[in-house]
């Protein structure tokens, strides 16, 4: 019985998990936990060589570390692959990381672009 009990509240827990929330401009490039999406930093362009958008998030507690050991993680599950520290692409698209750090807060700029050929 106490088996049961037990499955039944890893189900609870799991159904109260919140959902992932991705970026507005960005809408398969997740928002790490922990960062504030500004919506009104973002960009986006549409031209015929591809599309062009860049995202900010600002956050007063993530470190450069846990940011980008973050996207490293969650990025190869969604098909980007990793070129360097910063970048990675995808298809025919490339995205790239810039992180400022102004004391208490860190901003992310994400930005996507096509990839050179």
């Amino acid at each position: 019985m106490l088996l049961i009990l037990l499955g039944a509240a890893d189900v609870f827990a799991a159904e109260k998990a919140p959902a992932p929330a991705f970026f507005e401009a960005l809408y398969d490039v997740p928002i790490m936990p922990g960062l504030s999406e500004l919506p009104d930093e973002a960009v986006l362009f549409d031209k015929p060589g591809g599309r062009i958008a860049s995202v900010m998030a600002v956050s007063t507690h993530a470190g450069n570390g846990g940011i980008l050991e973050f996207y490293a993680s969650t990025l190869p599950q969604l098909g980007w692959q990793k070129i360097n520290q910063n970048q990675y692409v995808r298809g025919n698209d490339r995205l790239s990381f810039d992180i400022v750090s102004e004391p208490p807060q860190k901003f992310v700029q994400i930005t996507l672009s096509p990839r050179a050929p």
